[in-house]
């Protein structure tokens, strides 16, 4: 079996930690931010591939996940409560 490369690694630390933080946003119903749709994109570049140097690509990685687990831990302050955003229904209209 090949050696993986730190991009490979950094890649996995950022998909192990989306998932987590993904589950936290949905157990504390809260929203997610501009944060985790960019941490999705950036799993979507395939390490290796030269789209992007693997050093960069590693970094940002690693940003992003440093800043998802920081998002975990002060939820409450960073992250609207859905019911908060919910919308309310309007008077003399039926669902």
């Amino acid at each position: 079996m090949p050696e993986m490369s730190l991009v490979s690694w950094s890649w996995i630390l950022l998909a192990v930690v989306q998932t987590g933080h993904l589950l936290h946003h949905r157990l504390a119903r809260r929203h997610i931010s501009l944060a985790e749709v960019t941490s999705s994109a950036l799993l979507l570049v395939p390490p290796g591939a030269g789209l992007v140097p693997d050093l960069v690509l590693a970094a940002g990685h690693g940003t992003m996940a440093a800043i998802q687990v920081i998002g975990s831990i002060w939820i409450d302050r960073l992250s609207p409560d859905w019911s908060r955003m919910a919308v309310q229904p309007q008077e003399g209209r039926q669902s």
